[in-house]
């Protein structure tokens, strides 16, 4: 009769031996993952991540098959039950597979890291992780937007903090009675003491229009592209400021209007002030 027990305890030895083997190798993966995220690899920080986070479910894994042989598990069936259970949940979630190749394209390809300032669409703000599934994009108003890697993918990316140096375009209306050569030569002159601007590409002042209500001068220089905002508020604050100071007007709309005939100005019953033709 003692041959029951003995069964007993050994199975309870290999599952207590099938346990330690999970958690060590749950232990080792955490270790490995913080081991990977300290490494001095020449990377990204979205690619560190993932790797660390791949290493990690890796040895879990591992771990999971060890413990499965220990208690004596037939792995062969359990293979090609996963196989299976693989092509069917692989069909069912041919989306999410998408964005997961997506997700490694793009942390490959290099396009996003933590910190840039980029535009997707209409959506302005700063990449505040590159993930396997899914971008996260902190808009400047705030708010966070997560977006699938399928969809970054495919979409139009404007990254504003890769150019070492970014053009600034400054549109101005001076009225028709203004000397357009002094105003030109008052703006070239704020673009001079600002020495952020950059002197090679140089700065252009060209008249590009003529308005209904103003000539159209358009100005563009070029700034480092960390300082373009700071720069632009700037200056287009000192180009109004340096303008009106030396009397050239920046005129507001206005319409001319013409009459084919004199007005004359009637007052009524109830004192109010009409015109009418004559």
């Amino acid at each position: 009769m003692a041959w029951p027990l003995t069964l007993d305890l050994e199975l309870i030895i290999r599952g207590a031996v099938a346990i330690a083997i999970v958690v060590i190798a749950y232990y080792i993966g955490k270790l490995a993952e913080s081991q990977v995220k300290k490494a001095r690899i020449e990377a990204t920080p979205e690619v560190i991540y993932n790797i660390a986070k791949v290493a990690k479910f890796t040895i879990v894994i591992i771990g999971f098959f060890v413990a499965l042989s220990i208690l004596r598990v037939d792995l062969t069936g359990l293979l090609v039950a996963a196989g299976f259970a693989g092509v069917v949940v692989g069909l069912a979630a041919q989306q999410t597979l998408g964005q997961l190749f997506a997700g490694i394209a793009i942390l490959i390809e290099g396009r996003l890291k933590v910190g840039d300032s980029i535009r997707i669409g209409d959506d302005w703000g700063l990449v505040e992780s590159v993930g396997l599934l899914s971008t996260r994009i902190r808009l400047w108003s705030g708010e966070i937007l997560t977006i699938p890697n399928g969809d970054v993918m495919a979409s139009k990316i404007y990254n504003y903090s890769r150019p070492i140096a970014r053009r600034v375009d400054v549109v101005l209306g001076i009225s028709y009675a203004s000397d357009i050569s002094k105003a030109m030569s008052i703006i070239r002159s704020v673009l001079d003491e600002k020495e952020l601007v950059l002197a090679n590409p140089a700065p252009v002042i060209i008249v590009d229009s003529l308005g209904d209500s103003a000539v159209i001068l358009k100005v563009l220089f070029w700034v480092p592209a960390q300082e373009y905002w700071t720069l632009r508020r700037e200056i287009v604050k000192e180009f109004k400021e340096a303008l009106e100071r030396e009397g050239i007007e920046i005129p507001f709309p206005q319409r001319v209007l013409w009459f084919k005939t004199p007005l004359r100005l009637e007052t009524n019953d109830s004192t109010q002030l009409t015109a009418k033709t004559s």
